[in-house]
């Protein structure tokens, strides 16, 4: 099932390899439905089809949601907001996904819902991929999963990633595939859970280096 639905969407223009594909695949199939999917940065709708056809699949109809103001990094429209809507139309998904068309920080503040699964690929300068995290993380209910992209090819997610791994007590990483960073959302981390952060954070280390990326710290 998984190779069918990432055959569909290979001629949808986008960054999403086959193994964060599988990232999200398996972590889609863990989903209880109790929380709703929220996307920030949805481009032409490739990652969000995936998701949808998955998570549909599976019987997962819980609410889904995709925020992308469709704007440049000079606020100028990217030309891609025609695009999004004809791939989401072409699998009868545009009337069963939310979308907001708004900058993210913008929809933030009327924001409201539980997350389970929460993508953030949305503007990667550090303070909006910070704020992103901070925002809509807080709504992740707790076993929930949050997703970042980008991670080693741009500063802000590696930053995060960076900061969350060296400091957080409530995210534990658990995966790394190419660009997608994988945590879950727990109560406390164990000692376990610690050290694999750290470990984490060791590996992000190693990876950057290739790109020259000079973190904060």
């Amino acid at each position: 099932m998984f190779e069918t639905y990432y055959n569909e969407i290979q001629n949808i223009e986008g960054w999403f390899g086959i193994n964060e594909a599988r990232l999200f695949y398996e972590t889609i199939n863990k989903l209880k439905g109790i929380a709703s999917m929220v996307e920030i940065g949805s481009w032409c709708g490739k990652s969000l089809i995936f998701t949808h056809l998955i998570s549909t699949y599976n019987g997962n109809n819980c609410k889904k949601y995709s925020i992308d103001p469709f704007l440049t990094s000079k606020d100028e429209p990217n030309g891609k907001y025609e695009i999004f809507t004809e791939n989401l139309k072409k699998y009868n998904l545009f009337e069963k996904i939310t979308h907001v068309k708004e900058k993210s920080d913008i929809a933030g503040k009327t924001f409201n819902d539980d997350i389970e699964f929460l993508f953030i690929d949305g503007f990667h300068v550090y303070e909006y991929v910070k704020n992103d995290f901070e925002i809509f993380s807080k709504y992740v209910v707790e076993n929930g999963y949050i997703l970042i992209h980008d991670v080693s090819s741009w500063f802000g997610p590696t930053q995060l990633i960076y900061d969350i791994a060296e400091s957080s007590t409530d995210m534990r990483i658990i995966d790394f595939k190419d660009l997608t960073v994988l945590m879950q959302k727990v109560s406390s981390l164990t000692n376990e859970q610690s050290e694999k952060n750290k470990y984490f954070e060791n590996l992000i280390k190693q990876k950057i280096e290739t790109n020259k990326i000079n973190l904060i710290k």
